[in-house]
């Protein structure tokens, strides 16, 4: 009976340290951005270089899902305000048959976005590897991210830790089916994504840089 005591005691200590450590690094992302996120008024004054757009889920037909459509047309209003001339869409185009990227600017293009001011970064598979190639790739240094309130702080974080001056405007709506399990697994995914800042992670591809003073068609498909 004393190993199967021990052993539950292990165990014990073992999820309490786990539950210490993600809580600790979800109020740290949180305290750390909270400063970060603001209005759509507001965001029209910060002088950005770009508004990112985050990419989310696509149906088959190649329409965006409400998550990315809402985060669209945030984006749209962000653009129509003059907050900055230029958006990067940074999702998911990993497979021939799966295209966040093309789904996100044809959006876009119908809602009279300017071809030449869309930029397109097709290797954006997670918050951080989209936050880590602005910076490498496209060489952000000021931005305004558009996702949904519940992720925001995560891509914050994940700009700021690349040296990306960032504020972020919430995408209407943060109530979606199945929300709750995205919520519970946004506290795991910070946890993860303060890991990666601190390890220095490598995302799945780098590449040539492209500057946004460049034409937009140099990240077309």
């Amino acid at each position: 009976m004393k190993p199967l005591r021990t052993l539950i005691k292990l165990l014990i200590t073992l999820v309490v340290m786990v539950i210490i450590c993600v809580a600790g690094t979800n109020l740290y992302v949180l305290h750390r951005t909270k400063g970060q996120i603001v209005s759509l008024s507001e965001a029209k004054d910060k002088g950005a270089q770009v508004i990112v757009v985050l990419g989310a889920a696509t149906y088959p037909d190649g329409s965006p899902s409400p998550i990315l459509a809402h985060r669209l047309q945030t984006a749209l209003n962000l653009y129509q305000e003059g907050a900055a001339k230029k958006i990067l869409i940074s999702g998911d185009h990993g497979q021939v048959h799966y295209d966040e990227i093309k789904s996100m600017r044809n959006w876009l293009r119908q809602h009279q976005v300017k071809a030449e001011d869309i930029y397109a970064d097709h290797a954006g598979f997670s918050t951080y590897e989209s936050a880590y190639r602005a910076d490498a790739i496209f060489s952000v240094r000021t931005a305004i991210v558009v996702t949904q309130p519940y992720h925001l702080p995560r891509a914050l974080y994940d700009f700021e830790s690349r040296g990306i001056e960032a504020w972020g405007v919430g995408a209407a709506g943060n109530s979606y089916p199945g929300q709750t399990g995205r919520s519970i697994r946004e506290w795991v995914a910070r946890t993860k994504d303060v890991v990666w800042v601190t390890t220095k992670q490598k995302p799945t591809y780098l590449g040539p840089k492209i500057s946004l003073e460049e034409s937009a068609s140099a990240t077309n498909d």
